[in-house]
């Protein structure tokens, strides 16, 4: 069993691409910011890792798109239910087994003595007032001048005992069925709105649970807006990418479809369709991220699920040093994961650290320096809050500058082949 897992990290991916198209906008070109720098978002990172569980380590992943029988995107209801179980057949069968419990408690009801009794409220109207005299006394308040109730403690334990007995429903359950029922302040409508509420928070709290078990859920969040509304702030948090390469060319191709346009007018047209794609000739995009543990406890705490785990960990690292590599179509053929900067904090730190991007220069060369990097985390006040560094990159590809020895004087550091 993987124990928890309790540090918070930092840390930046970088992602080459030469001459592909890493994150596209919908025109199909290489994403720009309005100074004209290249930049991906989060969800191009996102996707790549999910990606890779999901084919290369067969993961469950949820916030992923999968098609029906008739090929259709399935919706969010649907994809919890192939995950799952069925949420409308599942509730309804819930429903109808607690109905049948409740007539077996309502009969039990039947048989109790009742009373009806007239009072008279501080207003001057007078109200018809039914209830159980074996549980319940009325009186008129000195002051008030309101209906006081008194309620007979062991004679309604006594009752809830011989409820469970009978419907063989939760104990908690039965005690509101019935104190709704005995209690004459308590209307049956409200009582009904009350159960109703109550399925619903029991059926957010199933949903809830059993997606926080899904790795990308627990790891990147998501938002659940189908038969019920749940937000789950993820324990992995990734920014957009900027790409620190010098420049940011971009270019565009035809390329020629082996069919004709059935659009064309001319029927006698030998051509066949032409396109364009658009590739940016080199980049290397920098992603900061940050690990949090803290930001499912409360929603853990709340359903008994399993928190953030070092398998989880060791999942997401290998997410992040090769997603981006399997991840191989035609348009992001030369897109790879370059380097993997991983920043473990000692379990009782407070320190924020700040983003990474602007730290890492790369040059026309190639070289990744690292040398702010350097500079920040040898400080002695950040020093002393790290428990380990860990790099990841491909020595014989990838030239890294100005970056740590293993054991540096400061810091425990292990550089890893990507």
């Amino acid at each position: 069993m993987s124990q928890e897992f309790n540090n918070r990290v930092y840390g930046f991916a970088i992602v080459k691409s030469v001459n592909s198209n890493y994150n596209a906008d919908f025109s199909g070109q290489p994403r720009k910011l309005p100074n004209g720098k290249v930049y991906a978002t989060d969800k191009a990172l996102k996707y790549s890792i999910r990606n890779y569980w999901k084919n290369a380590l067969g993961e469950k992943v949820f916030y992923f798109k999968s098609l029906t029988s008739e090929m259709l995107p399935r919706t969010l209801d649907e994809t919890y239910e192939m995950h799952f179980s069925k949420i409308q057949e599942k509730e309804k069968e819930k429903e109808e087994n607690k109905t049948e419990s409740y007539k077996q408690i309502d009969s039990l009801l039947k048989n109790l003595s009742t009373n009806t009794q007239k009072v008279k409220l501080s207003s001057g109207k007078e109200k018809e007032i039914k209830y159980f005299n074996q549980y319940y006394r009325a009186s008129i308040d000195n002051n008030t001048k309101e209906i006081k109730w008194t309620a007979n403690a062991d004679k309604i334990k006594e009752l809830i005992e011989r409820g469970v007995r009978d419907s063989g429903l939760p104990e908690e359950d039965v005690r509101e069925y019935i104190t709704g029922r005995i209690n004459p302040e308590e209307s049956t409508a409200f009582i009904e709105q009350k159960e109703k509420e109550k399925d619903k928070n029991k059926l957010r709290k199933e949903i809830l649970k059993n997606i926080l078990s899904v790795l990308d859920v627990k790891l990147f969040g998501g938002t659940y807006a189908g038969k019920t509304n749940i937000s789950i702030h993820g324990t992995c948090q990734i920014t957009h990418g900027l790409n620190r390469f010098p420049e940011d060319v971009i270019y565009s191709e035809q390329i020629m479809s082996p069919f004709r346009n059935p659009s064309d007018k001319n029927k006698d047209s030998t051509m066949t369709t032409l396109g364009t794609q658009s590739k940016l000739e080199e980049g290397h995009y920098v992603h900061h991220f940050s690990v949090n543990p803290k930001n499912i406890e409360d929603d853990v705490a709340r359903v008994e699920a399993k928190g953030l785990t070092q398998e989880d960990i060791d999942k997401l690292k290998e997410g992040l040093r090769k997603g981006a590599s399997y991840y191989d179509s035609a348009a992001k053929s030369g897109t790879e994961n370059e380097l993997l900067f991983w920043i473990q904090l000692k379990e009782e730190s407070k320190l924020v650290m700040p983003s990474f991007i602007e730290f890492v220069d790369i040059d026309k060369e190639r070289n990744i320096n690292l040398q702010k990097v350097k500079d920040y985390l040898t400080k002695e006040y950040v020093a002393k809050e790290i428990e380990k560094i860990e790099i990841f990159y491909n020595k014989d590809v990838t030239k890294v500058i100005n970056s740590f020895e293993e054991d540096d004087k400061f810091l425990v550091c292990t550089i890893h082949s990507l």
